[in-house]
């Protein structure tokens, strides 16, 4: 008796035989909207894109983007052609970019650093005042003190100046307050020369003085490639308009980097998302052309598959209306598994046509008897994938819905879309010839098989014993299994970018400063200054130290005007306490360095914010025009936060700042990368339980015997871990990205398994159902595999592991399903037939 699921497929596929021109009509429209709507995908690469939106981290980054618009940059190189002697066309050409860049206005460039003596005399003249106050008032006690002890050092017959105690011995290792009065030591003003001295004539030249860096702050963010390749086509007119002078001066003007990066970068996926597309199209097609030897089965196939590919990627511009970099992929994986299905069915429908069975009878029987085990794989894939969808990683989400769709959408256009291909192909070319002895062709395979399953519990053992091997080499490698180290999950340089490379090398070097920061956003000026203050008691614990370079806040260009008046204070009583009485009594080479630094502490005056380099104080200014709200935490230049341990040390140290009864969290991109690690240590096992649980219950649901399901489920474990130990063998690390490997696999590799053992509980016996499903499961694994193959050519390293990891997934599963099931499937059958063999020998012996 016909099941309802099965009287459905096969008036579905009667009406698709009888009507296929209406059917693939309607297809064809459905295909045309979809790739039109598919054809709007966006794919942002962007790792905030990867995590839950509700997470504190990803919601301060879109304040950031809000208030300040983002912390992207352009280095614009300037290079001298004809070397060194060069350098000076290159000084000439610099401001008058510069302030061409700055006239594009404050919506497209929020500030530009092109020179620094600007921001050298800044310091020279005002850096009294820039020292916080209580090293000031710390100063003006230590200066007393050392004062009077190297008045008693040159003359040991002087006495105290007043009443007070000896001064104490001068401490070991010096105090930086009172550094100055060592004449072997520089002094302040010195001390801002030597920093400046590396900038030539102020510009950011690079040490082999053929190119200088401007650096261009736009105000927004290079998240959006539209905005971000429409700014630097912008930039590049401003350049163009140049075009004489760059040519008679034999200059290069070049661009690098967070906006030309990113669009570099976003092109390079693209070009990796068509080539990969075509690269698996063209490969499964011929797998198929080869395994069928025909080219009904291979066109019929694979444009239904394409159909459903197809609407997939529509339904995902409606659904979430982008791509990000785990998902933009897809499309290889869901067409390399999602053929699948047709492949099953379609072995079973060539079957019966090369008997002579007519296109109706053939499609139904097929349908009827593939349409169950399939339907099971399906749902079991797409439960392995819905599992993602409750994630609150967006990239697991995001992976979720797209693969589970795909799957179902695939199977529903191998049963609606194949009968209509082929029935349009049939009264086209005609029927397929009828293979005479095709029956005894499809068994041809049995011979072999007996022989590779003569002692299957063999085989059993075998596999029990690498399975233990395997477990033995995972967990053994388990502490070490997550990667640390982040530059494995970076891009790989983007390709035929050498240029923008080298501009990229070059600018890091001529700026010779960490670029690693991130941006506490605050209320106000005072709790910027409060954040930076507790950001250096913690740059000074043991944890911290090797990792946090400084805290910036607009206290180090500008004083508070509440602090002017006590840190003038402070600096007059310090001028007083270097007064005549004492300038007399000090030693001659020290009376005149005394008397330099006295002579700058008194020319200190209020100042206001206007008097500033604009350069410096633009990058405490927010959209809004409002100043001095921010604080900006800079990582040291050997922190390596591409490690995993020191860049989640870093980030705790800028979180959760004490700041007036408040707790305060910096942001940016390392800390969306922490957190994107952290989300996966929670959500990766979760979703890996999950998934197994579904599969687990669909398989008892669809077989309703124990011993069946456990035998499915048992290969289909075995073959996981075998991937697993095989991975831990071969040191392929796990990583937010090829995490997923676990949940898809248990879906995606049931189907072998569930195929294997619904053919042989319809046939009754093993090794027949095996030789005549067998090669169309192992050209479902063949497939799948080309679809994870396919990663391997991404410029993305994570993405290249998720492909090395499923791939070995594929090969171990596909063992599982057509060695080791058979196997256990034999010894059950053999078990059987034992038990009713003592059965009718039991009914016979009291008879006798």
């Amino acid at each position: 008796m016909q099941r309802p699921g099965t009287r459905l497929i096969a008036r579905l596929t009667a009406f698709s035989i009888a009507r296929p021109f209406l059917t693939l009509t309607g297809a064809a429209a459905l295909a045309a909207v979809a790739i039109w709507l598919a054809s709007g995908l966006e794919i942002r690469s962007s790792f905030q894109e990867l995590l839950p939106s509700d997470l504190p981290s990803v919601r301060l980054i879109q304040e950031m983007v809000k208030r300040v618009g983002g912390d992207g940059t352009v280095f614009v190189n300037i290079e001298a052609l004809d070397g060194p002697q060069g350098l000076p066309a290159c000084e000439a050409l610099a401001p008058k970019l510069a302030e061409e860049f700055l006239s594009m206005g404050p919506d497209q460039i929020r500030a530009v650093d092109w020179n620094v003596k600007g921001i050298e005399g800044w310091y020279l003249e005002h850096w009294p005042l820039l020292v916080p106050i209580e090293d000031l008032r710390r100063s003006r006690d230590a200066i007393r003190a050392e004062i009077r002890r190297r008045i008693i050092e040159a003359n040991p017959l002087a006495v105290p100046l007043d009443d007070e105690e000896a001064p104490p011995s001068k401490p070991a290792g010096g105090d930086p307050a009172t550094d100055w009065l060592d004449p072997k030591k520089p002094l302040p003003r010195e001390q801002i020369r030597q920093r400046f001295a590396r900038y030539v004539d102020g510009f950011y030249v690079h040490p082999d003085r053929r190119s200088l860096t401007i650096v261009v702050r736009p105000t927004g963010t290079s998240l959006g490639v539209a905005e971000a390749r429409g700014l630097l086509n912008r930039m590049q007119k401003v350049v163009g308009r140049h075009a004489a002078e760059i040519q008679g001066g034999h200059l290069r003007v070049g661009f690098a980097g967070s906006f030309p990066l990113f669009v570099a970068e976003y092109e390079a996926i693209i070009n990796d998302v068509k080539n990969t597309a075509l690269l698996v199209t063209s490969l499964v097609l011929l797998s198929i052309l080869a395994f069928f030897r025909d080219l009904r089965s291979t066109f019929a196939l694979g444009l239904a598959v394409l159909t459903a590919v197809a609407v997939t990627f529509g339904l995902t511009r409606l659904i979430i209306g982008y791509l990000n970099t785990q998902t933009a992929f897809l499309g290889a994986i869901v067409l390399g598994n999602g053929i699948n299905y047709g492949l099953i069915y379609l072995a079973r429908v060539k079957q019966l046509r090369r008997r002579g069975v007519e296109l109706l009878p053939a499609c139904v029987e097929g349908a009827q008897s593939t349409a169950e085990a399939t339907l099971l794989a399906s749902a079991a894939t797409s439960v392995s994938f819905g599992t993602l969808i409750i994630a609150a990683n967006r990239g697991f989400r995001h992976f979720g819905i797209i693969g589970g769709m795909g799957m179902l959408l695939c199977w529903m256009g191998t049963f609606l879309l194949v009968p209509a291909f082929l029935a349009v192909y049939e009264k086209a070319r005609g029927a397929p010839k009828i293979v005479p002895g095709a029956a005894e062709e499809d068994r041809a395979l049995v011979p072999f098989l007996r022989r590779l399953f003569a002692r299957p519990g063999l085989i059993a053992g075998f596999f029990a014993l690498a399975t233990a091997v395997a477990l033995v080499a995972f967990f053994r490698d388990l502490p070490d299994a997550m990667e640390r180290n982040l530059e494995n999950l970076s891009n790989d340089p983007p390709k035929g970018q050498q240029t923008l490379l080298r501009d990229q090398d070059r600018a890091g070097t001529s700026l010779g400063t960490s670029t690693a920061s991130v941006l506490a956003l605050l209320d106000s000026w005072p709790e910027a200054d409060k954040f930076c203050d507790g950001i250096r008691r913690r740059a000074q614990q043991p944890e911290y130290s090797k990792l946090i370079e400084s805290c910036n806040s607009l206290s180090m260009v500008v004083p508070r005007p509440d602090q002017q008046p006590q840190k003038l204070e402070a600096i007059r009583e310090i001028a007083v306490e270097l007064g005549g009485r004492v300038l007399s009594r000090l030693p001659a080479d020290l009376r005149a360095r005394v008397d330099e630094v006295r002579g700058e502490l008194t020319a200190q005056r209020p100042v206001k914010l206007e008097e500033a380099p604009a350069s410096l104080l633009d990058k405490f200014r927010e959209r809004d025009g409002s100043i001095g709200k921010l604080a900006q935490v800079v990582a040291r230049p050997d922190a390596k936060l591409e490690l995993a341990p020191n860049l989640e040390a870093f980030v705790r140290g800028v979180r959760n700042v004490p700041v007036d009864g408040k707790r305060v969290d910096a942001t940016g991109e390392n800390v969306i990368f922490a957190d994107l690690l952290t989300d996966i240590d929670k959500e990766g096992p979760r979703t890996t339980l999950l998934s197994f649980a579904g599969v687990f219950l669909l398989v008892i649901v669809f077989f309703r015997h124990v011993r069946t399901s456990v035998e499915v489920l048992g290969s289909l474990t075995v073959g996981v871990a075998l991937m697993s130990g095989v991975a831990a063998l071969l040191h392929l690390k796990i990583n937010f990205f090829n995490f997923i490997v676990y949940p898809i696999t248990f879906g995606i590799a049931v189907d072998y398994g569930a195929n294997v053992a619904a053919r042989v509980r319809e046939r009754g016996r093993v090794l027949e159902a095996l030789a005549e499903v067998g090669p169309a499961v192992a050209l479902c694994s063949w497939t799948s595999i080309i679809g994870y193959g396919s990663l391997l050519i991404s410029a993305n390293r994570a993405l290249r592991s998720f492909g090395e990891y499923a791939m070995i997934g594929e090969v171990t599963t596909i063992l599982t399903a057509l060695v080791l099931l058979p196997a256990l499937l034999i010894i059950a059958e053999r078990q059987r037939g034992l038990a009713a063999a003592e059965a009718a020998g039991a009914e016979r012996q009291p008879g006798g």
